[in-house]
């Protein structure tokens, strides 16, 4: 029988670790721009005789789980909310958190990309863009920087962190073209508890339009529509591209949705914790089901177990 282990490091204050827990959910998702964690603690946790609970909104928080003491970085980040009543719940968010703390540079551009409009918010850490993300004519009006990622993001363009050598990395794009060999595989009867949610899906009988609108300098509007006359619509909205660009702006976001393989989630043991964009293999019932992209892990710890739920996003092999 395998012994759950867990660490929570705060630092505020003083420093202060905790390796006992009630519980902890983690969210790592590529279509918000926030991983959450939510830390359950025990009903009476000991701080050194203080009277009420230190830790306040703003302390550094990291979170390592595993079995048998093999500790698993899982988290990190800072605490956004503390939870008055018993027991006494910690909200936690990434990077993020700091993004949404600082004030956006307002600044107007008659033709930009991507990159320079993140490096000049002078964010202060690894940015990696993805994908054809001219964005030509734009004025940054945003209050702060993940505001301005949040604006972006209605435009189709995703934004969030990974934890890459222990260090935060910005990922921007529609779609994040990446490594395409499987870093673990998955099996049904050895190490996928429940596939229930999983369905398979054809590219060629899914039904998808895509319209995207470009606002140009003089405040017109340049329409394109691709895909499907009789499908589910998704809108993107974007500036100052010309029709050309428009249209291979749709047609990336219709490829990243519109694809052959398994769609929808799986649970499975918390061994070997999967991150957003790692790349995994499945197989069902012993046939090959391809290579995945991961879009989002839901991480539970707590008296019933280590587990993750994983959600499949692009196929990227075979």
């Amino acid at each position: 029988m395998y012994r759950l282990t867990a660490k929570i490091t705060i630092d505020g204050g003083r420093r202060w670790q905790l390796e006992e827990v009630t519980a902890v959910e983690i969210t790592r998702d590529t279509e918000k721009l926030t991983d959450e964690c939510r830390i359950t603690l025990p009903k009476k946790v000991k701080w050194d005789g203080e009277p009420d609970i230190p830790v306040r909104r703003g302390d550094m928080v990291s979170v390592s789980l595993g079995y048998d003491g093999e500790l698993q970085a899982a988290f990190s980040g800072y605490v956004r909310d503390v939870g008055f009543k018993t027991p006494i719940v910690l909200v936690c968010e990434d990077e993020m958190f700091k993004l949404k703390q600082q004030p956006a540079q307002k600044k107007a551009y008659r033709n930009v990309d991507l990159e320079t409009l993140l490096k000049d918010q002078g964010i202060g850490c690894e940015i990696r863009v993805f994908g054809e993300q001219r964005l030509g004519q734009y004025r940054v009006t945003a209050d702060t920087v993940a505001s301005l990622l949040g604006k972006l993001q209605q435009q189709g363009i995703r934004s969030f962190f990974r934890t890459e050598d222990g260090q935060p990395v910005l990922y921007c794009g529609v779609l994040f073209e990446r490594e395409t060999s499987p870093s673990q595989v998955f099996a049904t009867g050895l190490n996928i508890i429940d596939d229930q949610s999983l369905e398979q899906q054809q590219a060629d009988t899914m039904r998808l339009r895509v319209k995207a609108v470009s606002l140009m300098p003089d405040n017109k509007k340049v329409k394109v529509e691709v895909g499907d006359a009789d499908g589910e619509l998704r809108v993107l909205h974007t500036y100052n591209k010309t029709e050309s660009e428009l249209k291979a702006w749709a047609e990336q976001e219709v490829k990243r949705l519109k694809r052959d393989g398994l769609t929808g989630s799986f649970k499975t043991f918390g061994y070997r914790l999967v991150d957003k964009l790692d790349v995994i293999g499945m197989k069902i019932d012993g046939e090959k089901k391809g290579c995945y992209q991961v879009k989002k892990n839901v991480i539970k710890y707590d008296t019933g177990g280590f587990r993750q739920e994983i959600t499949l996003g692009y196929r990227v092999a075979e």
